[in-house]
C-alpha cells in the first residue's frame, strides 16, 4: 500500500514539473509600449507602420497615436501603471529613454493616470503636454488639455510636479485635492482647491465604463472643501 502511494506521488510530481515547463513565460514589452486592456466606442490607433485595429491585448509601440472620438480606452504600461484615455482625446506613446524622457504626450483631451510608485533608484514618470511637463514618482492624477492648449492637472493621490515648457519656468507641486493650470508661455498657477459644487472637469466618478480596475478610484482624495481665501475657481472647461 505504501509503495502504491509512493509511486502515485512520484507520478504527480512528474506531472506538475512537466506542466510547469510548459507554462508560458512572461513577455517583456518594449520600453515605451502599452497594451490595450479595455476599450469602448470610437477609438482610432495609428502606428509608424500604419493603422491598427483596436482589440484587447493589442500591444502599441512607442510613437503610436491613440485618438478617441466618443470612445475611451484603458492602457496598461509595462511597469504596471495604467492610463485611461477619455473621450475626444489624442495621446502619443513615448519611450522614456529617448528624447525628452516622456512616457506619454497628451495633445488634446483628458487622461486619468495611475502611476506605479517608483523605488529610490528608478526614474520618475514624465508626461508632456503642449504647455507643461508633469513629473511623478507614483500617484493618481488627471490631466486635461483644452482647445486653447491650456493644461489642467488635478491630483487625487501622491504629489505631482508641474512646470511650464518655457525656459526657466518655475515648478509647482500639487498635492491631493488641488489642481493647477498652465497657459502657453506662462508658469504653472499656484495650486488651489476646486469648489465641490463647481466641478467642471467632467470626470468625477467617471471610470470610462471599465469598472474599478485600479484606474477608476479617482473619487478618493478628491477635494470637496470649498475654495479658501477667494482663490481662482477656474477649472477645465
Amino acid at each position: 500500500m505504501k509503495r502504491a502511494l509512493s509511486v502515485g506521488s512520484l507520478i504527480l510530481l512528474v506531472y506538475f514539473v512537466a506542466a510547469g515547463q510548459q507554462a508560458p513565460q512572461p513577455v517583456s514589452l518594449p520600453v515605451g509600449s502599452a497594451t490595450i486592456a479595455e476599450f469602448k466606442g470610437e477609438v482610432t490607433l495609428h502606428s509608424l507602420q500604419g493603422d491598427i485595429t483596436a482589440s484587447r491585448g493589442t500591444v502599441l509601440a512607442p510613437e503610436s497615436v491613440i485618438e478617441t472620438g466618443k470612445g475611451s480606452t484603458l492602457l496598461n504600461l509595462p511597469d504596471g501603471s495604467q492610463i485611461l484615455v477619455k473621450p475626444h482625446s489624442k495621446v502619443i506613446l513615448k519611450a522614456p529613454n529617448v528624447g525628452r524622457g516622456y512616457s506619454l504626450e497628451l495633445i488634446l483631451g483628458k487622461v486619468l493616470a495611475t502611476v506605479r510608485k517608483r523605488l529610490g533608484g528608478e526614474s520618475s514618470f514624465r508626461m508632456g503636454t503642449p504647455t507643461a511637463v508633469i513629473t511623478v514618482r507614483g500617484t493618481r492624477f488627471e490631466v486635461q488639455v483644452d482647445k486653447k492648449q491650456r493644461t489642467f492637472v488635478e491630483v487625487y493621490d501622491g504629489l505631482v510636479e508641474v512646470v511650464g515648457v518655457r525656459d526657466n519656468s518655475r515648478p509647482v507641486f500639487v498635492r491631493p485635492g488641488f489642481l493647477t493650470r498652465v497657459e502657453r508661455d506662462h508658469d504653472a498657477d499656484q495650486p488651489h482647491q476646486r469648489f465641490g459644487s463647481e466641478d467642471r472637469a467632467g470626470g468625477r466618478g467617471d471610470d470610462g465604463g471599465f469598472g474599478r480596475q485600479g484606474i477608476g478610484q479617482e473619487n478618493e482624495g478628491r477635494g470637496n472643501t470649498p475654495n479658501q481665501g477667494g482663490q481662482d475657481k477656474e477649472g477645465p472647461d
